[in-house]
């Protein structure tokens, strides 16, 4: 009897479009995805892909995604309960998504949060898409957190950073897991390509449009944020949002461990992105080709898993 594959898709912000790579290889190669589960930004490229969305299409998103779309997206809160809102982030996923439940889905999908409240997992198995996403992928401290049947909820990460165990819930012979984890280590905090977190690409984003601005030129402007900002050494400096990432990063990493070790058999597929940032969504190129040539370094493992 055919084995039925099931995904799960792990936490990492930006690192986690890997997993279109990963879904790039899967596609390319005939094999067949029965099953997803998935946290975070693992939830929204997972749930995605069970509501039929292409990993072309998404790949195709994921590059149109330069600074102009970024600053778009992701609008500072002046609420006082988070440094990010996320309300621009659900209506930009509502365009293509709709109000799509989960059970509807032509791939059955799950995905997990945490629960501020209780402290536990919750899973989403059914209801509305977008909200179970948003849900699933709320960083704390940088998004608020997502209230829904009377919860609080952040980001799934917390409790269950690579989902292994619930896809098997949704009926998986064989699970295949994506981790895209953030390294926390100093000696690996930079990518070959250079470490630019957040803060300091507003910062660049700032300074570039002041040089063609003729009256803010006239005003010195950008010498007079150069004496602000004072001579910074970029390459290993953790703004606010990194120490919250970071933070959640080294949680990740332990609850990591435990779940694989109850987890039972799987294959975990670990592209070396643990370099880049959360907010690193213009390096989506990069980002997405290391999935799918890490898949493609370990396939021959890969398909023995799934056939045997």
């Amino acid at each position: 009897m055919k084995k039925k594959i099931g995904l799960a898709l792990g936490s990492g912000g930006a690192r986690g479009l890997c997993e279109i790579g990963v879904l790039l290889w899967l596609k390319e190669h005939g094999i067949e995805v029965h099953c997803v589960a998935g946290t975070s930004i693992g939830s929204i490229i997972g749930g995605a892909y069970a509501a039929g969305f292409s990993p072309e299409y998404m790949r195709e998103i994921a590059l149109s995604m330069g600074w102009l779309e970024f600053l778009k997206a992701f609008r500072l809160s002046f609420k006082g309960r988070s440094v990010l809102e996320w309300d621009k982030i659900e209506a930009m996923l509502r365009v293509d998504l709709g109000g799509k439940k989960i059970e509807d889905l032509p791939i059955p999908f799950a995905c997990v949060a945490a629960d501020l409240d209780s402290g536990r997992e919750f899973v989403f198995k059914e209801g509305d898409l977008v909200a179970a996403m948003g849900a699933s992928a709320c960083i704390p401290g940088v998004f608020p957190p997502v209230e829904l049947l009377g919860r609080h909820l952040v980001d799934g990460e917390l409790v269950n950073p690579v989902p292994l165990d619930l896809a098997k819930e949704l009926g998986a012979d064989r699970v295949i897991g994506v981790n895209a984890s953030r390294s926390v280590f100093t000696d690996r905090m930079s990518h070959e390509a250079g470490h630019i977190g957040l803060v300091e690409k507003l910062d660049g984003w700032v300074r570039d449009s002041i040089e063609k601005n003729p009256l803010m030129s006239s005003f010195n402007a950008r010498k007079w944020l150069d004496s602000v900002a004072g001579d910074r050494e970029r390459k290993r400096r953790r703004n606010l949002i990194d120490a919250f990432t970071d933070s959640i990063a080294i949680v990740t990493s332990r609850v990591l461990v435990q779940n694989e070790l109850n987890a039972g058999p799987h294959f975990m597929i670990n592209p070396e992105v643990g370099g880049f940032q959360t907010f690193d969504f213009d390096r989506a190129q990069t980002i997405i080709a290391m999935g799918y040539e890490e898949t493609e370094s370990i396939s021959g493992e890969l398909l023995e898993f799934i056939e045997n």
